[in-house]
């Protein structure tokens, strides 16, 4: 039995979908960047700031919207591209046709750029002022690369836990079913019950 899938999940729910989707935050020296959050900070972060689940919950279901446009602004930024291209690929392209079409590529940027925006802001605006406080605070050691590849080595020791138990001819379904819980707290954000939940999987493997 392969954990395979869960490793994907994993790695999706890290990043909350696209890139776009995640709103990378901004250089630290950008006065924007410092009043504003992405969601993965506030959703990994969220256990730490006292987010309650019902928060939790609309933080997710707005980035999930606004993983819909990002794909749809995404597509259109790839036509306009494309178009780009056609028009520069001529021997003497059209100033006033290529001008033209920077000006829908901008469009479509500044499209992304907005929902980005748009979309912190509105999950800045549902912290309270606290929560923003320690948000600001937590962001200074935030390190996400960290955390992932520590959640990825106990992943691995899962899998490599299971596949041991079943070559020993064990029967690791128990693990595997247990197993579907981690995708689904990375998803809520939880990824401090995610990791402990990990750590009672791997116990249970080394006890058996």
């Amino acid at each position: 039995m392969r954990l395979n899938p869960l490793f994907i999940l994993l790695c999706a729910s890290l990043l909350l979908g696209s890139n776009t989707t995640r709103a990378e935050e901004p250089a630290a020296a950008d006065p924007l960047a410092e009043r504003l959050f992405p969601p993965d900070l506030v959703l990994r972060n969220g256990e730490a700031i006292g987010l309650s689940d019902e928060k939790r919950q609309e933080i997710l279901s707005r980035v999930e919207k606004a993983q819909a446009r990002f794909q749809e602004f995404e597509s259109a930024l790839v036509k306009e591209r494309a178009a780009m291209v056609v028009l520069l690929d001529r021997e003497k392209p059209d100033e006033t046709a290529v001008l033209k079409q920077l000006d829908n590529l901008l469009a479509r940027e500044r499209d992304i750029k907005r929902e980005q925006f748009g979309l912190m802001l509105s999950l800045r605006n549902m912290l309270t002022a606290q929560q923003q406080v320690l948000l600001k605070e937590l962001r200074k050691t935030y390190t996400p690369s960290a955390v992932e590849s520590r959640l990825k080595e106990k992943l691995a020791r899962v899998e490599a836990g299971v596949q041991k138990l079943a070559s020993n001819g064990g029967d690791p379904s128990s693990i595997g079913e247990k197993m579907q819980k981690f995708p689904e707290l990375m998803r809520q954000g939880k990824v401090k019950a995610a990791e402990e939940f990990l750590d009672g999987v791997l116990e249970e493997l080394e006890g058996k």
